[in-house]
């Protein structure tokens, strides 16, 4: 089985690389494709005729997506369109990744597949526009929505934490905003299970996520804790989030749901806290 892999040296595109190294993989990223540039990318999909092709390409600078709206909607919107269509071609199975960003956080419990999104920024706006063409073209499409994404490598907010800790002065961390942070080796690892279950029947959005929730202070406090590092708790400081003056609105609520994905796949999930550690194990 051939898989096409957009955004192949992101933090869960290198991840999945990793780990469906059954399959064939063609990584397909900034390296070797400009993924602003559809037509090459419409010729190295024909020329490598994938069995199945997962996009993990996205514009995720969230406060930055407020200018660079041409950009955020060229890789958005207009790539997963793009993608969907090839693979409606080729009839064959297309995942998507989305994100939690979707939901404007008004709701007091976790966010099901079945509720009506609303976005507060243009990120948001964007991967939901995604999602909306991808469904419109109603091919053999999975849309997973996730959230709080960090890895070991790459830019994202585990790393941050541990190397503000070297400095072992005060850290102020958002303590208004709930989700559920989520590895890039959870969503590999689930992928890698869920690829043989796929087929036209049980097609749709999923929510992608461990189980499980916590604040952006909670995680930063339990990586803190994790890594055992001599840092003083107390110089860990909870903030709001208006007083970082973002640019972006952000959800104060974005827990997922994830029980439809288990109950239709038959899957069992560990919470995040199990997978922070595998991740500060196999660092």
């Amino acid at each position: 089985m051939k898989i096409l892999i957009t955004g192949s040296s992101g933090q869960v595109g290198s991840s999945l690389i990793k780990y469906l190294a059954s399959y064939k993989i063609i990584p397909i990223s900034g390296k070797n494709c400009d993924l602003y540039n559809l037509k090459l990318l419409n010729k190295l999909i024909d020329i490598h005729q994938p069995d199945l092709i997962i996009n993990t390409a996205a514009y995720t600078k969230v406060d930055l997506a407020e200018k660079e709206i041409e950009l955020a909607y060229r890789l958005n919107v207009f790539l997963p369109e793009f993608l969907a269509k090839k693979a409606l071609e080729n009839d064959i199975p297309f995942i998507h990744f989305s994100t939690d960003y979707v939901f404007d956080g008004k709701k007091k419990d976790p966010y099901l597949e079945s509720d009506l999104p609303n976005a507060l920024s243009v990120y948001g706006s964007t991967k939901l526009k995604g999602e909306q063409a991808v469904t419109k073209i109603d091919g053999h499409y999975f849309i997973f929505r996730t959230s709080w994404i960090y890895s070991s490598t790459g830019k994202n907010f585990y790393l941050t934490i541990k190397n503000l800790i070297k400095n072992k002065e005060k850290i102020k961390v958002v303590n208004d905003q709930i989700g559920v942070p989520t590895s890039n080796y959870f969503l590999s690892y689930q992928i890698n299970k869920l690829i043989p279950m796929l087929n036209k029947s049980n097609k749709g959005i999923y929510h992608l996520v461990p189980d499980g929730h916590s604040s952006w202070f909670e995680f930063a406090k339990t990586i803190i804790i994790y890594l055992k590092a001599e840092f003083n708790l107390p110089d860990l400081v909870p903030i709001k989030s208006d007083d970082l003056n973002f640019i972006a609105r952000r959800p104060k609520n974005s827990i997922l749901d994830n029980e439809k994905i288990k109950s239709t796949f038959m899957l069992e999930f560990d919470d995040w806290k199990t997978e922070l550690e595998r991740i500060i194990n196999d660092a």
